[in-house]
């Protein structure tokens, strides 16, 4: 007799672990694997800018402070509290964050700055012309027919 509860407490303890583990698992369900959210990954975007050209960047909200990585590459001016101007000074590759009230972050960008001239390069496959602002590496800027 005591065998017979030991093998029905055995067979009982498996089985909701089975259960426990098919149900804790967000894989596995009847109809096959679920799909996976993934959370969005937050990249700066680059912005392109020739040596010695501006570029200008729009803000969500009112800027307070303002951050360049590499001051020698490029300069941000503040024209007003939801526009800055970043001017390039030399061919490189930087951050520029703009933080508006309580830090929260208004810009996460990539500033490529490429020489005058010789910095960009332009691939054409077919009747299509795609541009690249190059520095270390070459960032598309966008494609045009001619």
């Amino acid at each position: 007799m005591r065998r017979l509860s030991l093998v029905i407490t055995a067979a009982l303890t498996l089985s909701g672990v089975a259960a426990s583990a098919q149900t804790a698992s967000p894989t596995l369900s009847a109809g096959g694997p679920l799909p996976v959210r993934r959370a969005p990954v937050n990249t700066p975007t680059d912005l392109p800018v020739a040596a010695g050209q501006a570029s200008y960047v729009n803000l969500a909200g009112a800027v307070r402070d303002v951050v360049v990585g590499d001051p020698t590459i490029a300069d941000v001016s503040v024209v007003n509290d939801r526009t800055l101007v970043v001017l390039g000074k030399r061919p490189g590759v930087t951050s520029l964050l703009a933080f508006g009230a309580g830090g929260r972050a208004l810009a996460d960008r990539q500033v490529v700055v490429s020489e005058n001239g010789d910095g960009g390069v332009t691939v054409y496959r077919g009747a299509t012309a795609s541009n690249y602002a190059c520095a270390s590496q070459c960032t598309r800027l966008g494609a045009t027919v001619p």
